[in-house]
C-alpha cells in the first residue's frame, strides 16, 4: 500500500516537491483517489449518497447520489498538488458527461484504478513509457472487444427501460423512450424548467448540430453547463468574429428590433467580441446572449448557414458575397423560440421562418443530391442537411415541488436523454460492469505478444476493466472477490443483478448500458490515467485560482 500523501507544504517545501517524481506521482494519486471515492458511491443500481454542504449554514446540505453534480461540487483540495490529481478526475467527469450524460462515475473509477496501479509499478520500477505505450496499445483491443458485444435497440418500451434506473420513475422513462424514438438520434430535445411541479413535453420544428457549441463559458450563467437563449434574435455569418467593433451592429440591430436575447453563429468568436457581449449583458442592455461556432467548413458551412437562415427568417453575412458586417440592419436577424449550446452541440428550436422558405432549400438539396453520383461523400452531408431541415424537436419541461428537487431532476432527464440517445446511435451491451470485465480474454493474449513493461500495461488495464463491478457489488453490501470470479467463468452476458442478488442473462433482464456511454468512459479514463502517469513535475501558480469551471 502507498503511503499517504504529504500534507500542505510551505513555499520552500512546494519548489523540492516540483523536482522529486516520487512524491508529483503520489500528491497526483492521492488526489485522484480522494475524488474518487465521492464518485464511487453513486455508481449501480443501489447507489449511496454524498452530502455536501452550502455556503450557507443556514442551509441543509445538498444530498446527491450524481457522480457529477457532486464533481462540479468538489473544488477545491487543502494541498494544491493533491488537488492536480483530483482536477484531473473532475474535468475527466464532466468532459463524459457533456459527450453522453452518463458514465461518469465508470470514467472516474477506471482512471483511478489504471493510475493506482501504473503508479505503484512505476515506484517498484516499472519504465512509465512503456507501461502508458501498453495503456494505449490495449485500449483498442478492449474498444473493439466491447463493440463486438452490442445489439442494436430501437424500441420506445426497450429505451425506457434503459433509462428507468437513472430516473426512478418509470412513467418519465417511458416518455423519454417515446421522444427519443419520434425525433431520432439526431434529432433537437431541449430539457428546461417547468413552471410548475408536473413534467411534460411537446413537439416542436428544431435543429441540432453536433458540431460548434459555445465559444466561451463566460456566456454561461453561474452554476449552468448549458447555454440557453430564450426567443432570441440570430446573427448568422462564417465571418471570424474577431473585435467588438465588428459585431457591434449586430448588437445594435437587435437591440433596435426591440430584443434583449441574441444568438451569434459565426465561423469563430473572439475573446474581444465575446468581451462585448458579456459586458451588455452584465450591464442589463440584454437578458441572454449565446455565440456558437458555425458548423462544418467551406461550402458546407455556407449551406448549413443558409439552412438555418431559412428556418429563422434570417439574412446570412457572407464572405463569398463580400458583404458588410457594418451595414448589418434589424432586417438581417432570425427569429427563434429558443436555443441551446453545449461545448459541442447547439440547437434552435421552433425557428420563425417561413415554411415556403424551408420547403425551398429542402427542394434545393434534394436537386443536388440526385445530381451525384452513388458513393460521393458529399450526398452524406446534402442528406444530413435535408434531415435536419425536416427534422422534428421536443422540449421536456421538468417540474417539481421544490427547486432543489427541480435542478436535480433535471439533471437526471438530461442524463436520460443523453443515453437514450447514445443507445439508439451505436446500441447497448451487457450493463453493471459486465461488458468491460469480458474484455480481459482479449486483453490477456495480447500481453503475450508485448515486451514486459508494455505488456505490464496491458495487465493494468484488464485489472481495472474489473473495478467497476466491484464497486456496484460493493455498493450493494457484498463482496465483490467471489462475484467478480464467478463473472469471469460464466462469461457475458451473464452478470450479477445486485438488487435481486440472483445472476442474470443482461438480455432478457434488460440490465444494458449504451455502447458509446461505455466506450467513451473507457477511452478518456486511459487518457487521462496514461497522462498523468507520464507526470513528474508539478507546478502550482500561487497567483492562479484553484476553483476549476469545466
Amino acid at each position: 500500500m502507498l503511503p499517504p500523501a504529504p500534507p500542505p507544504l510551505s513555499r520552500r517545501e512546494r519548489v523540492a516537491v516540483l523536482a522529486d517524481p516520487l512524491l508529483a506521482r503520489r500528491a497526483l494519486l492521492h488526489g485522484a483517489s480522494q475524488m474518487t471515492r465521492l464518485l464511487r458511491p453513486t455508481l449501480g443500481p443501489t447507489p449511496r449518497t454524498v452530502a455536501v454542504a452550502r455556503q450557507s449554514s443556514s442551509q441543509p446540505p445538498e444530498v446527491l447520489d450524481q457522480a457529477a453534480l457532486i464533481a462540479r461540487r468538489t473544488i477545491q483540495l487543502a494541498d494544491p498538488f493533491a488537488d492536480m490529481g483530483a482536477m484531473l478526475i473532475r474535468h475527466l467527469v464532466w468532459r463524459v458527461f457533456d459527450q453522453t450524460g452518463d458514465g461518469t462515475a465508470t470514467a472516474g473509477v477506471l482512471a483511478e484504478s489504471l493510475l493506482r496501479g501504473a503508479t505503484r509499478s512505476v515506484l517498484a520500477g516499472g519504465n512509465p513509457v512503456a507501461i502508458r505505450a501498453g495503456l494505449e496499445r490495449g485500449l483498442p483491443v478492449a474498444l473493439a472487444a466491447l463493440r463486438a458485444q452490442a445489439r442494436p435497440i430501437e424500441l420506445p418500451a426497450d429505451l425506457a427501460r434503459l433509462v428507468a434506473g437513472g430516473l426512478g420513475d418509470d412513467h418519465l422513462a417511458a416518455t423519454i423512450g417515446q421522444i427519443v424514438d419520434a425525433v431520432g438520434p439526431d434529432g433537437a430535445i431541449m430539457v428546461e424548467d417547468a413552471a410548475g411541479a408536473a413534467t411534460g413535453y411537446e413537439y416542436v420544428d428544431g435543429m441540432r448540430w453536433e458540431q460548434g457549441g459555445y465559444v466561451s463559458t463566460f456566456l454561461l450563467k453561474p452554476g449552468e453547463h448549458v447555454g440557453r437563449v430564450i426567443e432570441p434574435r440570430i446573427f448568422l455569418t462564417d465571418v471570424e468574429l474577431d473585435s467588438a467593433e465588428q459585431l457591434l451592429p449586430a448588437l445594435e440591430a437587435c437591440i433596435a428590433a426591440g430584443s434583449r436575447s441574441l444568438l451569434v453563429v459565426a465561423g469563430e468568436v473572439r475573446d474581444s467580441a465575446v468581451g462585448l457581449l458579456v459586458i451588455n449583458r452584465e450591464r442589463g442592455v440584454l437578458d441572454d446572449v449565446l455565440a456558437v461556432r458555425a458548423p462544418s467548413y467551406g461550402s458546407n458551412r455556407t449551406a448549413i448557414l443558409e439552412d438555418m437562415a431559412a428556418a429563422t427568417g434570417a439574412c446570412c453575412v457572407l464572405k463569398d458575397r463580400r458583404d458588410r458586417l457594418a451595414d448589418v440592419t434589424p432586417a438581417h436577424l432570425g427569429y427563434a423560440r429558443q436555443a441551446w449550446a453545449t461545448q459541442s452541440t447547439f440547437a434552435i428550436l421552433g425557428g420563425r421562418g417561413s415554411r415556403e422558405a424551408v420547403r425551398a432549400r429542402m427542394a434545393e438539396a434534394r436537386a443536388e443530391l440526385g445530381e451525384l453520383p452513388a458513393g460521393d461523400a458529399e450526398r452524406a452531408r446534402i442528406s444530413e442537411r435535408i434531415g435536419k431541415l425536416a427534422g422534428t424537436a421536443a422540449s421536456i419541461r421538468v417540474g417539481a415541488p421544490t427547486e432543489l428537487q427541480q435542478a436535480e431532476l433535471k439533471v437526471r432527464v438530461e442524463t436520460a436523454v443523453k443515453s437514450a440517445r447514445a443507445a439508439v446511435r451505436s446500441g447497448v451491451v451487457p450493463g453493471g460492469g459486465a461488458a468491460l470485465l469480458a474484455c480481459g480474454g482479449p486483453l490477456a493474449e495480447l500481453q503475450q505478444q508485448l515486451p514486459p513493461d508494455e505488456a505490464l500495461g496491458v495487465r493494468l488495464l484488464a485489472a481495472a476493466l474489473g473495478e467497476p463491478m466491484a464497486v456496484i457489488v460493493g455498493n450493494a453490501g457484498l463482496e465483490p472477490g467471489p462475484i467478480l470470479a464467478a463473472a469471469r467463468r460464466r462469461g457475458p452476458p451473464w452478470l450479477f443483478d445486485v438488487v435481486d442478488q440472483s445472476w442474470r442473462d443482461a438480455w432478457s433482464a434488460g440490465i444494458l448500458d449504451p455502447l458509446d456511454v461505455v466506450t467513451t468512459a473507457l477511452e478518456a479514463a486511459t487518457s487521462s490515467a496514461a497522462t498523468a502517469l507520464c507526470a513528474e513535475v508539478l507546478i502550482h501558480r500561487q497567483d492562479a485560482p484553484v476553483a476549476f469551471q469545466p
